[in-house]
């Protein structure tokens, strides 16, 4: 679902009228001429030529701040989110390696991170995180190779700093099922709901724009099931904490082979129309997004007017 903010119009005209910008729907704070200064004295941490090394993981820095740091980089492509202080970390692979990057601002409001493959100021922005909420940011599975990155935590430049957030570094746990080759048998798994996490399953998939209506670039977990010529199939995600997607292929190499879709509801509705395998994949609409959510399913045998309850017993 798009998980988006948005102002009334009567909210956003007197947001307005009291100096506060507007951007994508919710207030922000007003620009003015006053940014953070610079860093005089410097500290690990400050900038690129100094960052606070993270040379081996698991790693965790707790009740951290940027406080005191200075705004030494503010034109990356956290855009809004790099006017503030900000702090910097290097991260040291010596070999190719999955990793999961969770920021909490602890309460503070418009915060950013962002990962990059070189100083921020001039390497590549290779993915970021950020909004005006006071939420954890994670940058889930990421897979990189070999050799040296930077991660920086900014926020919008009023107030100029972030009073206390953690950062964490991990190697995520080996997901279950997340390419097609893995796929979860739904009859063999025999469940009609039930909780999953995306957060782990890596971005594998991302079919064409039509099949969901949205783009589908989120970590994804697949599971499959064997459908008849006139076998209905009904999927539907719930309680997501997320931006979710949900489509039904039936080639996973092929991305145009989507057949149903949903984003916004996450509900999918076929009718088979030949006899094979159908892929199910949770996916996210944001690049790497991916959480939490409740997967329902109901699958009618149309010819024999059986329920799914029936079609489970089947294979039993």
């Amino acid at each position: 679902m798009r998980m988006r903010a948005a102002l009334p119009g009567f909210l956003m005209a007197a947001a307005f009228m009291a100096g506060v910008a507007v951007v994508d729907g919710a207030a922000k704070p007003a620009v003015t001429a006053d940014r953070p200064p610079i860093s005089v004295s410097r500290s690990a941490g400050d900038d690129c030529a100094d960052p606070l090394l993270i040379a081996s993981l698991p790693y965790s820095d707790l009740g951290q701040t940027t406080c005191g740091r200075g705004n030494d980089h503010d034109a990356t492509c956290l855009g809004y989110y790099d006017g503030g202080e900000d702090l910097v970390y290097r991260l040291d692979l010596a070999s190719p390696t999955i990793v999961t990057v969770t920021f909490d601002p602890l309460g503070t409001l418009w915060t950013g991170i962002a990962l990059f493959d070189g100083c921020p100021d001039t390497g590549n922005c290779l993915v970021q995180r950020s909004g005006y909420e006071a939420t954890p940011r994670v940058i889930s599975g990421l897979d990189l190779a070999a050799g040296s990155y930077f991660i920086m935590v900014d926020k919008w430049q009023q107030p100029a700093c972030i009073a206390a957030f953690d950062l964490t570094v991990s190697i995520p746990v080996t997901y279950a099922n997340p390419v097609c080759d893995l796929a979860i048998d739904l009859r063999e798994q025999g469940l009609t709901s039930f909780p999953i996490n995306t957060c782990g399953s890596l971005m594998d998939y991302d079919p064409v724009i039509g099949c969901t209506g949205w783009a589908a670039a989120g970590e994804d977990a697949v599971w499959k099931i064997h459908l008849a010529a006139g076998e209905a199939f009904s999927a539907a995600l719930t309680g997501q904490d997320y931006d979710a997607s949900l489509y039904l292929l039936t080639d996973c190499s092929d991305m145009g082979s989507c057949v149903a879709g949903g984003d916004d509801p996450e509900v999918v509705d076929y009718q088979a129309t030949a006899d094979g395998w159908y892929y199910l994949i949770v996916d996210g609409y944001q690049l790497g997004g991916c959480g939490n959510s409740v997967l329902t399913i109901e699958a009618p045998v149309a010819a024999a007017g059986e329920s799914w309850g029936g079609v489970k017993r089947m294979y039993r």
